[in-house]
Protein backbone atom coordinates (compact mmCIF):
# COMPACT_ATOMS: atom_id res chain seq x y z
CA UNK A 1 0.00 0.00 0.00
CA UNK A 2 1.55 3.31 -0.82
CA UNK A 3 1.64 6.39 1.53
CA UNK A 4 -1.50 7.89 0.85
CA UNK A 5 -3.35 4.94 1.32
CA UNK A 6 -1.82 3.91 4.47
CA UNK A 7 -2.72 7.62 5.60
CA UNK A 8 -6.50 7.35 4.54
CA UNK A 9 -6.26 4.22 6.06
CA UNK A 10 -6.17 5.88 9.93
CA UNK A 11 -8.71 8.54 9.18
CA UNK A 12 -12.26 8.69 10.03
CA UNK A 13 -14.66 6.01 7.76
CA UNK A 14 -16.82 9.38 6.89
CA UNK A 15 -13.42 10.59 4.59
CA UNK A 16 -13.63 6.83 2.84
CA UNK A 17 -17.13 7.14 2.41
CA UNK A 18 -16.52 10.00 0.65
CA UNK A 19 -13.80 8.70 -1.57
CA UNK A 20 -16.45 5.85 -2.63
CA UNK A 21 -18.67 8.27 -3.12
CA UNK A 22 -17.32 10.26 -5.32
CA UNK A 23 -16.18 7.28 -7.49
CA UNK A 24 -20.15 6.27 -7.51
CA UNK A 25 -20.62 10.00 -8.54
CA UNK A 26 -18.00 10.22 -11.34
CA UNK A 27 -19.49 6.80 -12.70
CA UNK A 28 -23.07 7.94 -13.05
CA UNK A 29 -21.85 11.50 -14.55
CA UNK A 30 -20.49 9.38 -17.04
CA UNK A 31 -23.50 7.11 -17.49
CA UNK A 32 -25.63 10.08 -17.89
CA UNK A 33 -23.77 12.17 -20.41
CA UNK A 34 -23.05 8.85 -22.77
CA UNK A 35 -26.71 8.14 -21.86
CA UNK A 36 -25.27 4.47 -20.63
CA UNK A 37 -22.90 3.37 -22.98
CA UNK A 38 -20.55 3.34 -20.52
CA UNK A 39 -22.27 2.21 -17.54
CA UNK A 40 -21.49 3.46 -13.72
CA UNK A 41 -20.82 0.29 -12.44
CA UNK A 42 -17.77 -0.23 -14.64
CA UNK A 43 -16.25 3.33 -13.72
CA UNK A 44 -16.78 2.75 -10.22
CA UNK A 45 -14.88 -0.84 -10.33
CA UNK A 46 -12.13 0.41 -13.04
CA UNK A 47 -11.38 3.46 -10.30
CA UNK A 48 -11.19 0.90 -7.60
CA UNK A 49 -9.15 -1.40 -9.06
CA UNK A 50 -6.21 0.93 -10.49
CA UNK A 51 -6.15 3.13 -7.29
CA UNK A 52 -6.32 0.19 -4.88
CA UNK A 53 -3.48 -0.80 -7.26
CA UNK A 54 -1.48 2.29 -6.79
CA UNK A 55 -1.74 2.83 -2.94
CA UNK A 56 -4.04 5.43 -3.36
CA UNK A 57 -6.70 3.74 -1.24
CA UNK A 58 -6.38 1.09 1.36
CA UNK A 59 -7.06 -2.39 0.01
CA UNK A 60 -10.10 -2.80 2.63
CA UNK A 61 -11.09 0.75 1.97
CA UNK A 62 -14.99 -0.90 1.92
CA UNK A 63 -14.64 -2.15 5.34
CA UNK A 64 -12.97 0.63 6.95
CA UNK A 65 -15.45 2.48 5.49
CA UNK A 66 -18.53 1.28 7.18
CA UNK A 67 -19.74 -1.41 4.47
CA UNK A 68 -18.78 -4.31 6.50
CA UNK A 69 -19.14 -7.92 5.10
CA UNK A 70 -21.63 -8.48 7.82
CA UNK A 71 -23.86 -5.35 6.67
CA UNK A 72 -23.31 -6.46 3.62
CA UNK A 73 -25.02 -9.70 4.11
CA UNK A 74 -28.17 -8.29 5.53
CA UNK A 75 -28.16 -5.55 2.94
CA UNK A 76 -28.10 -8.43 0.57
CA UNK A 77 -30.93 -10.23 1.81
CA UNK A 78 -33.13 -6.85 2.57
CA UNK A 79 -32.46 -6.27 -1.76
CA UNK A 80 -33.27 -10.05 -2.72
CA UNK A 81 -36.32 -9.72 -0.63
CA UNK A 82 -36.90 -6.52 -2.09
CA UNK A 83 -36.60 -7.76 -5.40
CA UNK A 84 -39.32 -10.23 -4.30
CA UNK A 85 -41.82 -7.35 -3.88
CA UNK A 86 -40.94 -6.32 -6.90
CA UNK A 87 -42.46 -9.21 -8.80
CA UNK A 88 -45.33 -10.92 -9.15
CA UNK A 89 -46.35 -14.36 -9.65
CA UNK A 90 -48.16 -13.22 -13.13
CA UNK A 91 -44.51 -11.92 -14.03
CA UNK A 92 -42.56 -15.00 -13.23
CA UNK A 93 -45.49 -17.42 -14.85
CA UNK A 94 -45.34 -15.29 -17.88
CA UNK A 95 -41.89 -15.49 -18.31
CA UNK A 96 -41.29 -19.04 -17.78
CA UNK A 97 -39.61 -18.89 -21.05
CA UNK A 98 -36.77 -16.39 -20.28
CA UNK A 99 -35.73 -19.15 -17.66
CA UNK A 100 -35.40 -21.96 -20.28
CA UNK A 101 -33.40 -19.32 -22.50
CA UNK A 102 -31.17 -18.79 -19.28
CA UNK A 103 -30.71 -21.94 -18.22
CA UNK A 104 -29.70 -22.78 -21.72
CA UNK A 105 -26.90 -20.22 -21.35
CA UNK A 106 -25.76 -21.14 -17.71
CA UNK A 107 -25.90 -24.73 -19.66
CA UNK A 108 -23.41 -22.71 -22.71
CA UNK A 109 -21.07 -21.93 -19.97
CA UNK A 110 -20.55 -25.28 -18.92
CA UNK A 111 -19.80 -27.24 -22.01
CA UNK A 112 -18.08 -24.37 -23.68
CA UNK A 113 -15.62 -24.29 -20.32
CA UNK A 114 -15.32 -28.02 -19.61
CA UNK A 115 -15.09 -29.30 -23.09
CA UNK A 116 -12.64 -26.19 -25.27
CA UNK A 117 -11.72 -24.05 -22.45
CA UNK A 118 -10.11 -27.11 -21.13
CA UNK A 119 -8.22 -27.73 -24.16
CA UNK A 120 -6.48 -24.50 -24.18
CA UNK A 121 -6.10 -24.75 -20.08
CA UNK A 122 -5.62 -26.63 -17.27
CA UNK A 123 -8.73 -29.31 -16.80
CA UNK A 124 -8.91 -28.32 -13.19
CA UNK A 125 -9.03 -24.31 -14.04
CA UNK A 126 -11.95 -25.16 -16.60
CA UNK A 127 -14.00 -26.62 -13.61
CA UNK A 128 -13.52 -24.43 -10.88
CA UNK A 129 -14.06 -21.30 -13.76
CA UNK A 130 -18.05 -23.10 -15.31
CA UNK A 131 -19.59 -21.98 -11.88
CA UNK A 132 -18.08 -18.97 -11.43
CA UNK A 133 -18.07 -17.59 -14.47
CA UNK A 134 -21.83 -18.51 -15.16
CA UNK A 135 -22.92 -17.68 -11.68
CA UNK A 136 -22.32 -15.48 -8.84
CA UNK A 137 -20.95 -15.32 -5.00
CA UNK A 138 -22.70 -18.06 -3.47
CA UNK A 139 -21.35 -20.49 -6.83
CA UNK A 140 -17.79 -18.90 -6.67
CA UNK A 141 -17.42 -19.05 -3.01
CA UNK A 142 -18.29 -22.59 -3.42
CA UNK A 143 -16.05 -23.54 -5.85
CA UNK A 144 -13.41 -21.46 -3.91
CA UNK A 145 -13.84 -23.85 -0.71
CA UNK A 146 -14.09 -27.19 -2.21
CA UNK A 147 -10.04 -25.41 -4.36
CA UNK A 148 -8.97 -24.68 -0.35
CA UNK A 149 -10.43 -28.56 0.35
CA UNK A 150 -8.10 -29.85 -2.34
CA UNK A 151 -4.98 -27.72 -0.89
CA UNK A 152 -5.11 -25.88 -4.10
CA UNK A 153 -4.54 -22.07 -2.93
CA UNK A 154 -3.99 -20.98 -6.53
CA UNK A 155 -7.66 -22.53 -8.03
CA UNK A 156 -9.32 -20.82 -4.55
CA UNK A 157 -7.54 -17.44 -5.78
CA UNK A 158 -8.71 -18.05 -9.46
CA UNK A 159 -12.50 -18.23 -8.63
CA UNK A 160 -12.42 -15.53 -6.58
CA UNK A 161 -10.71 -13.67 -9.04
CA UNK A 162 -13.15 -14.75 -11.95
CA UNK A 163 -15.91 -13.42 -9.56
CA UNK A 164 -14.23 -10.02 -9.46
CA UNK A 165 -13.72 -9.57 -13.48
CA UNK A 166 -16.45 -11.93 -14.75
CA UNK A 167 -19.05 -9.03 -15.06
CA UNK A 168 -16.81 -6.80 -17.16
CA UNK A 169 -17.92 -8.19 -20.71
CA UNK A 170 -21.68 -7.50 -19.54
CA UNK A 171 -20.85 -4.24 -18.08
CA UNK A 172 -20.00 -3.35 -21.64
CA UNK A 173 -22.48 -5.19 -23.98
CA UNK A 174 -25.50 -5.57 -21.98
CA UNK A 175 -26.35 -1.14 -22.19
CA UNK A 176 -26.09 -1.43 -25.34
CA UNK A 177 -28.24 -4.35 -26.12
CA UNK A 178 -31.48 -3.10 -23.58
CA UNK A 179 -30.88 0.39 -25.45
CA UNK A 180 -31.37 -1.82 -28.78
CA UNK A 181 -34.68 -3.45 -27.37
CA UNK A 182 -35.58 -0.42 -25.94
CA UNK A 183 -35.54 1.42 -28.52
CA UNK A 184 -37.41 -1.43 -30.59
CA UNK A 185 -40.12 -1.48 -27.94
CA UNK A 186 -40.78 2.02 -27.66
CA UNK A 187 -41.29 1.78 -31.13
CA UNK A 188 -44.27 -0.53 -31.10
CA UNK A 189 -45.76 0.36 -27.62
CA UNK A 190 -48.98 2.87 -28.12
CA UNK A 191 -47.99 4.44 -24.77
CA UNK A 192 -51.41 5.91 -23.98
CA UNK A 193 -54.01 3.13 -24.26
CA UNK A 194 -51.28 1.17 -22.28
CA UNK A 195 -51.41 3.99 -19.46
CA UNK A 196 -55.28 4.24 -19.84
CA UNK A 197 -55.54 0.35 -19.32
CA UNK A 198 -53.05 0.70 -16.14
CA UNK A 199 -55.22 3.32 -14.83
CA UNK A 200 -58.31 1.40 -15.18
CA UNK A 201 -56.97 -2.01 -13.85
CA UNK A 202 -55.56 0.04 -10.21
CA UNK A 203 -58.69 1.10 -9.91
CA UNK A 204 -60.29 -1.95 -10.76
CA UNK A 205 -58.33 -3.69 -8.01
CA UNK A 206 -57.48 -2.97 -4.73
CA UNK A 207 -54.06 -4.31 -3.57
CA UNK A 208 -54.08 -6.36 -0.48
CA UNK A 209 -52.27 -4.86 2.52
CA UNK A 210 -51.69 -6.23 5.86
CA UNK A 211 -50.54 -3.28 7.76
CA UNK A 212 -53.02 -0.20 7.75
CA UNK A 213 -51.28 2.34 5.12
CA UNK A 214 -50.70 5.20 7.77
CA UNK A 215 -48.38 2.12 10.18
CA UNK A 216 -46.26 1.61 6.66
CA UNK A 217 -43.31 3.70 7.94
CA UNK A 218 -39.75 2.64 7.11
CA UNK A 219 -39.02 0.63 10.16
CA UNK A 220 -42.32 -1.28 10.33
CA UNK A 221 -41.47 -2.23 6.32
CA UNK A 222 -37.85 -2.72 7.22
CA UNK A 223 -39.52 -4.94 10.30
CA UNK A 224 -41.38 -7.01 7.68
CA UNK A 225 -38.75 -7.60 5.39
CA UNK A 226 -36.48 -8.54 8.16
CA UNK A 227 -39.15 -10.85 9.58
CA UNK A 228 -39.26 -12.95 6.01
CA UNK A 229 -35.58 -12.70 6.38
CA UNK A 230 -35.32 -14.68 9.17
CA UNK A 231 -38.12 -17.19 8.13
CA UNK A 232 -35.99 -17.58 4.95
CA UNK A 233 -33.10 -18.79 7.34
CA UNK A 234 -34.85 -20.93 9.31
CA UNK A 235 -36.31 -22.54 6.33
CA UNK A 236 -32.26 -23.30 5.14
CA UNK A 237 -31.07 -24.38 8.48
CA UNK A 238 -34.35 -27.06 8.37
CA UNK A 239 -33.53 -28.20 5.31
CA UNK A 240 -29.84 -28.59 6.20
CA UNK A 241 -31.14 -30.92 8.87
CA UNK A 242 -31.91 -33.51 5.82
CA UNK A 243 -30.08 -32.29 2.96
CA UNK A 244 -26.58 -31.32 4.53
CA UNK A 245 -24.17 -29.24 2.43
CA UNK A 246 -27.13 -29.40 -0.44
CA UNK A 247 -29.75 -27.43 1.83
CA UNK A 248 -31.69 -24.82 0.09
CA UNK A 249 -30.07 -21.51 0.23
CA UNK A 250 -31.77 -19.09 2.54
CA UNK A 251 -31.69 -16.21 -0.73
CA UNK A 252 -34.06 -19.18 -2.94
CA UNK A 253 -36.24 -19.08 0.38
CA UNK A 254 -36.57 -15.47 0.71
CA UNK A 255 -37.19 -14.90 -2.83
CA UNK A 256 -40.02 -17.52 -3.17
CA UNK A 257 -41.33 -16.63 0.41
CA UNK A 258 -41.18 -12.36 -0.79
CA UNK A 259 -43.17 -13.06 -4.02
CA UNK A 260 -45.79 -14.99 -1.78
CA UNK A 261 -46.20 -12.79 0.58
CA UNK A 262 -46.45 -9.88 -1.03
CA UNK A 263 -49.48 -11.63 -2.97
CA UNK A 264 -50.85 -11.96 0.15
CA UNK A 265 -50.45 -8.70 1.67
CA UNK A 266 -48.14 -9.19 4.25
CA UNK A 267 -45.35 -6.79 2.54
CA UNK A 268 -46.07 -4.27 0.32
CA UNK A 269 -45.33 -4.17 -3.24
CA UNK A 270 -42.15 -2.26 -4.04
CA UNK A 271 -41.00 -2.44 -0.51
CA UNK A 272 -38.02 -0.42 0.08
CA UNK A 273 -38.95 2.28 -2.43
CA UNK A 274 -42.04 2.41 0.02
CA UNK A 275 -39.54 2.84 2.83
CA UNK A 276 -38.18 6.20 1.05
CA UNK A 277 -34.56 3.88 0.89
CA UNK A 278 -34.25 2.07 -1.95
CA UNK A 279 -31.47 4.36 -3.22
CA UNK A 280 -29.07 3.94 -0.15
CA UNK A 281 -29.62 0.28 0.40
CA UNK A 282 -28.91 0.20 -3.46
CA UNK A 283 -25.88 2.21 -3.59
CA UNK A 284 -24.40 0.40 -0.19
CA UNK A 285 -24.40 -2.78 -1.79
CA UNK A 286 -23.15 -1.80 -4.93
CA UNK A 287 -20.31 -0.76 -2.81
CA UNK A 288 -20.12 -3.30 -1.16
CA UNK A 289 -19.87 -6.29 -3.88
CA UNK A 290 -16.99 -4.36 -5.47
CA UNK A 291 -15.15 -5.23 -1.89
CA UNK A 292 -12.83 -7.96 -3.78
CA UNK A 293 -11.71 -5.49 -6.10
CA UNK A 294 -9.84 -2.85 -4.06
CA UNK A 295 -8.60 -6.16 -2.15
CA UNK A 296 -6.86 -7.78 -5.09
CA UNK A 297 -3.58 -8.69 -5.37
CA UNK A 298 -1.71 -6.92 -8.80
CA UNK A 299 0.34 -9.45 -9.42
CA UNK A 300 -2.12 -12.59 -8.67
CA UNK A 301 -4.07 -11.29 -11.52
CA UNK A 302 -1.56 -10.55 -13.88
CA UNK A 303 -0.11 -14.11 -13.89
CA UNK A 304 -3.72 -15.46 -13.80
CA UNK A 305 -5.20 -13.37 -16.29
CA UNK A 306 -4.04 -15.10 -19.61
CA UNK A 307 -6.25 -18.24 -17.90
CA UNK A 308 -9.10 -16.05 -16.62
CA UNK A 309 -9.92 -13.86 -19.64
CA UNK A 310 -9.70 -16.77 -22.16
CA UNK A 311 -12.16 -18.79 -20.01
CA UNK A 312 -14.03 -15.90 -19.66
CA UNK A 313 -14.20 -15.19 -23.43
CA UNK A 314 -15.06 -18.83 -24.22
CA UNK A 315 -18.14 -18.81 -21.52
CA UNK A 316 -19.39 -15.69 -22.85
CA UNK A 317 -19.50 -17.05 -26.59
CA UNK A 318 -21.48 -20.27 -24.70
CA UNK A 319 -23.53 -17.72 -23.77
CA UNK A 320 -24.58 -16.70 -26.87
CA UNK A 321 -24.77 -19.65 -28.89
CA UNK A 322 -26.61 -21.76 -26.30
CA UNK A 323 -29.08 -18.86 -25.65
CA UNK A 324 -29.46 -17.33 -29.52
CA UNK A 325 -30.17 -20.84 -30.33
CA UNK A 326 -32.18 -21.63 -27.80
CA UNK A 327 -34.55 -18.23 -27.90
CA UNK A 328 -34.63 -18.63 -31.23
CA UNK A 329 -35.90 -21.99 -32.17
CA UNK A 330 -38.44 -22.51 -29.77
CA UNK A 331 -39.96 -18.80 -28.75
CA UNK A 332 -39.04 -17.03 -31.81
CA UNK A 333 -36.77 -14.41 -29.48
CA UNK A 334 -34.71 -11.43 -31.18
CA UNK A 335 -31.23 -12.53 -30.77
CA UNK A 336 -29.90 -9.10 -28.76
CA UNK A 337 -33.17 -10.72 -26.29
CA UNK A 338 -31.96 -13.64 -25.87
CA UNK A 339 -28.58 -12.86 -25.87
CA UNK A 340 -28.77 -10.25 -23.12
CA UNK A 341 -30.88 -13.09 -21.08
CA UNK A 342 -28.44 -14.97 -21.20
CA UNK A 343 -25.52 -12.06 -19.87
CA UNK A 344 -27.71 -12.16 -16.71
CA UNK A 345 -25.62 -14.70 -15.78
CA UNK A 346 -22.42 -12.35 -15.79
CA UNK A 347 -24.27 -10.13 -13.46
CA UNK A 348 -26.76 -11.11 -11.15
CA UNK A 349 -28.76 -9.38 -9.01
CA UNK A 350 -28.56 -5.95 -8.07
CA UNK A 351 -25.95 -5.31 -10.69
CA UNK A 352 -28.71 -6.62 -13.54
CA UNK A 353 -31.05 -4.44 -11.46
CA UNK A 354 -29.06 -1.27 -11.16
CA UNK A 355 -27.95 -1.25 -15.35
CA UNK A 356 -31.44 -1.73 -16.45
CA UNK A 357 -32.65 1.23 -14.19
CA UNK A 358 -29.89 3.07 -15.61
CA UNK A 359 -30.26 2.37 -19.27
CA UNK A 360 -34.29 2.92 -19.36
CA UNK A 361 -33.47 6.21 -17.90
CA UNK A 362 -31.21 6.82 -20.81
CA UNK A 363 -33.68 5.58 -23.07
CA UNK A 364 -36.30 7.66 -22.81
CA UNK A 365 -36.93 11.34 -20.70
CA UNK A 366 -40.50 10.86 -20.87
CA UNK A 367 -41.48 9.61 -17.53
CA UNK A 368 -44.57 7.39 -18.95
CA UNK A 369 -42.56 5.54 -21.28
CA UNK A 370 -39.92 5.16 -18.44
CA UNK A 371 -42.59 3.44 -16.82
CA UNK A 372 -43.51 0.99 -19.73
CA UNK A 373 -40.02 -0.06 -19.80
CA UNK A 374 -39.70 -0.27 -16.29
CA UNK A 375 -42.57 -2.76 -16.23
CA UNK A 376 -41.73 -4.56 -19.88
CA UNK A 377 -38.48 -5.28 -19.71
CA UNK A 378 -37.33 -5.17 -15.71
CA UNK A 379 -39.64 -8.80 -14.80
CA UNK A 380 -37.14 -10.33 -17.84
CA UNK A 381 -33.77 -9.27 -16.03
CA UNK A 382 -34.95 -9.96 -12.70
CA UNK A 383 -36.35 -13.44 -13.70
CA UNK A 384 -32.90 -14.23 -15.93
CA UNK A 385 -30.70 -12.96 -13.47
CA UNK A 386 -32.69 -15.15 -10.46
CA UNK A 387 -32.87 -18.30 -12.88
CA UNK A 388 -28.96 -18.05 -14.00
CA UNK A 389 -27.21 -16.91 -10.78
CA UNK A 390 -29.33 -17.69 -7.71
CA UNK A 391 -30.62 -21.28 -8.48
CA UNK A 392 -28.69 -22.62 -11.80
CA UNK A 393 -25.25 -21.90 -10.67
CA UNK A 394 -25.29 -23.40 -7.46
CA UNK A 395 -26.56 -26.17 -8.89
CA UNK A 396 -23.39 -26.46 -11.17
CA UNK A 397 -21.36 -25.58 -8.35
CA UNK A 398 -22.31 -28.35 -6.52
CA UNK A 399 -21.97 -30.95 -9.09
CA UNK A 400 -18.59 -29.46 -10.59
CA UNK A 401 -16.50 -29.22 -7.05
CA UNK A 402 -16.49 -33.16 -7.12
CA UNK A 403 -14.41 -33.14 -10.08
CA UNK A 404 -11.16 -30.84 -8.72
Amino acid sequence: MGNLGNILAEHNAIVLFFILMVYMGLGDFLSSKTKALVPSILVFALLLLFSSWAGLIPPNIVDLAGVSSTLMSVLMMIMVLNMGTSLNIKDIIGNWRVAVVGIAALIGVAVFVLFIGSQFFEWKMAVISAPAVGGGIVAAMEMKNAAEATGSAELATMAVLILTLHSFPAFVSVPTLLKRIMKRELSIADIKTWKANKVEAKSEIKEKSFIPEKYQTPAIILMQLSFVGVLSYLSYLITGVFMGQYAISTTIFALIYSVILTELGFLPRNALSKANCDGLVLTLVIVGAMASLAASNQSQVISMIIPIVGLILIGVVGIFFMSVIIGKLFFKFPWDLSFVIGLNSLLGFPINYMITSETIKAASDDKDEQEYLNEKIMPIMLVAGFTTITIGSVFLAGILKNFL
